[in-house]
């Protein structure tokens, strides 16, 4: 944090490390998501049924609150660097 608050601007290194972080966090995300609509998909009690659209609607849904969650962490530390400059 008190690289990105840096009166200079932040290294380069640094805001690479940070998005390196955020795009890994992603990756671990999607992984754990895809496994689980894996098995979703393994266990099929209703062919005909709206299951499968249910639990896409509910996956995508659960990204965009972990995404809009790390994107409002983000911004609070960067609103905390700029008030501490």
């Amino acid at each position: 944090m008190e690289e990105l608050g840096n009166a200079q601007g932040p290294r380069a290194e640094a805001v690479a490390a940070h998005c390196r972080e955020f795009m890994l966090s992603m990756k671990e995300i999607q992984t754990t998501l895809r496994e689980e609509i894996k098995s979703a998909c393994e266990y099929r009690p209703f062919e005909k049924c709206d299951y499968s659209a249910r639990i896409a609607n509910e996956i995508c849904c659960k990204k965009l609150e972990y995404v809009i969650e790390k994107m409002d962490a983000m911004q609070l530390n960067i609103e905390d660097s700029t008030n501490e400059v």
